[in-house]
């Protein structure tokens, strides 16, 4: 029985417990040589990101690989081509223009819901 309660105690009592302490000392680790060299700090985390390095322990392969192409989603014989030239206006066919447009402006009034006060 004696046996079985000290089992009980190392698994769930402080098993949790170092798992604990590790992981707050870890980020203590990291975080003081984040703080004594942050340039370095960040190159090795890009280097450890670089080559799909997991803290954890799982390891996911090269990360530069390129994924899959896809085939284009709307093929080249829908639609059609049309064909254009830029036409420049001279001085007087733009003046003329815009003498003929005409612009429908209306102003709004103003809504206002609340009135402010200063405190």
């Amino acid at each position: 029985m004696l046996s079985l309660l000290l089992i009980f105690l190392i698994v769930f009592i402080l098993w949790p417990l170092i798992r604990i302490g590790w992981q707050i000392w870890s980020n203590m680790r990291q975080w003081k040589r984040f703080m004594a060299d942050p340039e370095a700090e960040m190159r090795r985390r890009a280097a450890k990101s670089r080559t799909g390095y997991n803290p954890f322990g799982a390891f996911y392969g090269n990360r530069e690989e390129k994924p899959a192409r896809r085939g284009k989603k709307i093929s080249r014989d829908v639609g059609e081509y049309v064909a254009f030239t830029e036409v420049e206006l001279t001085e007087t066919e733009k003046s003329e223009r815009d003498k003929t447009a005409t612009t429908d402006f209306k102003k709004e009034e103003q809504i206002t819901d609340v009135k402010w006060v200063d405190l």
